[in-house]
């Protein structure tokens, strides 16, 4: 009996002392050691040393030549694995290493990190792409890079030569000579729904319009509807913030084309369809009192036949607007740069979240 105690206690001691060891190969982003701060000619950051020091030298070449020729300022980080209980995602805290240390040039944020993960059950590559390099490493890219040209090593353990790869079709892709670069279409899937959504938004709102002002037309008294009427109004309100920026282009477009809101009635005397519009804008004829309605006279002209009709509408009494005051100082903005860093001797990039990410 006793035995078996000594024996359930040691096991729990080991299994307490490798928990404790797995928990100190997470690491937080401050963790992780910043090579150039202490050589400039180094890129690539292996606390845990799993790549190989031949593997090293190759890819410190490499990404000098990036950084040298093509403009791009890269570094490689390879953990075990990261504080999941901090980070969401090994792109989360590929996005917050990238920012922390700032990599690339402050000015075109040409700047790229590339993030292995190696424990068990946790394999991953990850690319960040700075600001100014995701247009030509696209996210597409990045995660072709990553199934076709590394994964099939990493699986294989082969951390360096995965890394290689990667490193030179990146070189590729910048000085167009990638075999995984295709043209791609003028607009994406995503820009397509948007123009589609943009393209029919503006196209409801014109037979909203069309509609209402029909309607109008038809009334029992058309030119009390005219003056009554309210662009947009009702339906048409929630159709235009349902597509603002149809109703901001349709806006524009009016004001471009000078196109009356009033609808056109038809002339009762020649008969004219659609020719009698708002000649003045409407005078006020009694001015509204508080409790008691105003009434505005509209002006109508028949442009074929030059007949004229007046009619009056009543309006509301709408209390004068207070004035804003302004001038006092007391909006202002809290926001500082103060804290932004450019991370030690990287160049001060930031990222926007771009690139990829692959398990394997």
């Amino acid at each position: 009996m006793k035995t078996s105690i000594k024996i359930s206690v040691i096991i729990l001691a080991l299994l307490f002392f490798y928990a404790d060891v797995e928990a100190q190969h997470r690491y937080t982003v401050k963790d992780v050691p910043n090579v150039q701060l202490q050589d400039y000619t180094r890129y690539v950051s292996d606390p845990e040393n799993v790549l190989k020091k031949d593997n090293i030298v190759i890819l410190d070449k490499r990404i000098a030549y990036l950084r040298d020729s093509i403009g791009v300022e890269t570094a490689i980080v390879v953990l075990p694995a990261i504080d999941t209980g901090r980070y969401g995602s090994a792109k989360e805290f590929a996005t917050e290493l990238f920012n922390t240390w700032g990599i690339g040039d402050k000015e075109t944020h040409n700047g790229l990190l590339i993030l292995l993960l190696t424990a068990d059950g946790e394999r991953e590559i990850v690319f960040e792409t700075g600001l100014g390099t995701e247009a030509t490493l696209t996210d597409g890219l990045s995660k072709l890079i990553q199934v076709n040209k590394m994964v099939p090593f990493l699986k294989e353990n082969k951390y360096g030569e995965g890394l290689i790869a990667g490193v030179e079709e990146v070189e590729k892709v910048f000085d167009g000579t990638s075999e995984l670069l295709i043209e791609e279409p003028f607009l994406n899937d995503s820009e397509k729904l948007g123009l589609l959504w943009f393209l029919g938004g503006f196209i409801i709102i014109l037979i909203v319009e069309y509609i209402r002002k029909r309607r109008v037309v038809r009334s029992e008294d058309p030119f009390v509807a005219a003056a009554k009427y309210e662009s947009l109004s009702g339906i048409g309100c929630a159709i235009a913030v349902l597509f603002l920026p149809s109703y901001l282009f349709y806006m524009i477009y009016k004001e471009i084309v000078k196109k009356d809101d009033i609808p056109r009635l038809n002339c009762k005397k020649c008969g004219a369809k659609g020719k009698v519009v708002l000649k003045y804008k409407p005078q006020v004829e009694q001015k509204a009192l508080p409790g008691q309605d105003g009434l505005k006279r509209y002006h109508y002209i028949c442009k074929a036949c030059n007949y004229g009709h007046k009619v009056l509408v009543p309006y509301k009494y709408e209390p004068p607007k207070p004035k804003s005051r302004g001038g006092d100082g007391s909006s202002y903005s809290n926001s500082s740069s103060s804290d932004s860093s450019s991370g030690g001797s990287w160049g001060g990039g930031s990222s926007g979240g771009g690139g990829a990410s692959t398990k394997f």
